[in-house]
């Protein structure tokens, strides 16, 4: 459940479920994501910040520390969304990512992101929306918010980066890994090995799991999030609740072969890109 509130902007809050976060995370204090509307977006596209933050919500239930960044107190994550003229459909469709992390010495969420920037496009987004992309896209883009991608080499989780086979290692996601390939022992997780920085390295393999959400490229609407992506962020160090991810399988790639639709190994024609940030680590005082 969210609520929509209004001051010097207009904000939506995303809550995890009260009970499963009592459950979970033995916590009275649920999870919580704000999107901070700063402007250059339709009443359609904030709708659609609001329900990729109640997907997240819905798997990620543990409470994290509560932090000061500048003048915001913030429990759990803030999230400044923006629409803004860049250069027009496809090129570049915009900027997402963590911006601010949580210190090291923190008791719940070390290292996690307090605060993250999306800022796209706005003729993308309307693109978006004619396709029925757009909810998909800000969820996957608000994964990486989260730290899908962006924290796995700093928490020591993807190994191989830069070569033909990286590999997801997180011990949560390599037991659902193991699950969505009849294995009986963990199994790294194939990592995307192909494209420029924010694709390679930072999503799962295209090849190998074609329309989860956190592959890197969507190409249409149907992306789920995966009980395999929710693990990943219990590996990050979020408190989640697998339960409610949404279902998924490995596609049938013979199949899709023998169909003539084949595997992408690069962006869908007209795709656009999405430019990293530079975030900060927040000192480990908290109010």
């Amino acid at each position: 459940m969210g609520k929509i509130t209004t001051g010097a902007f207009k904000t939506y809050t995303a809550v995890a479920s009260f009970d499963r976060a009592r459950e979970l995370a033995n916590t009275t204090s649920p999870f919580t994501i704000e999107v901070r509307f700063l402007g250059g977006l339709t009443q359609t596209q904030q709708n659609a910040f609001a329900a990729a933050a109640d997907r997240w919500s819905r798997v990620i239930v543990g409470d994290l520390d509560t932090v000061v960044v500048g003048d915001d107190i913030i429990d759990d994550l803030l999230v400044e969304a923006e629409g803004v003229d860049i250069d027009g459909p496809s090129g570049i469709l915009g900027m997402a990512g963590p911006t601010d992390f949580r210190d090291g010495s923190a008791q719940f969420g070390a290292l996690l992101p307090a605060k993250g920037v999306m800022r796209f496009d706005t003729a993308d987004l309307e693109e978006m929306e004619a396709n029925g992309t757009l909810i998909d896209v800000i969820t996957h883009e608000m994964g990486h918010v989260l730290g899908i991608g962006t924290l796995w080499p700093t928490l020591g989780f993807l190994k191989g980066a830069g070569t033909q086979n990286p590999t997801f290692h997180g011990p949560q996601a390599m037991e659902e890994f193991a699950r969505l390939v009849a294995e009986s022992v963990p199994v790294p997780v194939p990592v995307a090995n192909f494209g420029g920085p924010g694709t390679r390295d930072s999503h799962w393999r295209e090849a190998v799991f074609v329309n989860e959400l956190m592959s890197p490229f969507i190409a249409g609407p149907g992306n789920p999030l995966s009980k395999l992506t929710a693990a990943s962020l219990g590996d990050l160090g979020y408190q989640v609740d697998l339960a409610a991810a949404e279902p998924y399988t490995l596609p049938n790639l013979m199949q899709i072969a023998r169909d003539g639709h084949l595997v992408p190994h690069m962006a869908p024609l007209g795709d656009g890109m999405m430019l990293p940030v530079v975030p900060t680590r927040l000192p480990a005082s908290t109010p």
